[in-house]
């Protein structure tokens, strides 16, 4: 079965999820609230991350767990509904 050529992350250019949507997981922080977090499959290392929206509530940041790439996406309009991603490094 191949990907959807949609669920795959070009590297130059940057992933823009809609704001307000997405995966929920407590923060374990003790406040009760969620953070939205995307789940990535970084190729190079066959590993899956997941990466939460920043305090700001303006895009996730992850690092792949065997070269150390570091992946931003921007929250933003016209962006994606999708929460999982295939990235290449």
């Amino acid at each position: 079965m191949s990907a959807d050529p949609r669920d795959i992350v070009d590297l130059s250019l940057p992933i823009a999820p809609p704001d307000g949507g997405g995966l929920r997981e407590s923060t374990g922080d003790g406040r009760g609230g969620s953070r939205p977090w995307l789940r990535l499959w970084f190729a190079c290392s066959r590993q899956y991350v997941r990466a939460y929206r920043n305090p700001e509530g303006t895009g996730y940041l992850a690092r792949c767990p065997a070269c150390g790439k570091t992946m931003r996406f921007r929250v933003g309009e016209g962006g994606s509904a999708e929460r999982f991603f295939e990235v290449s490094c």
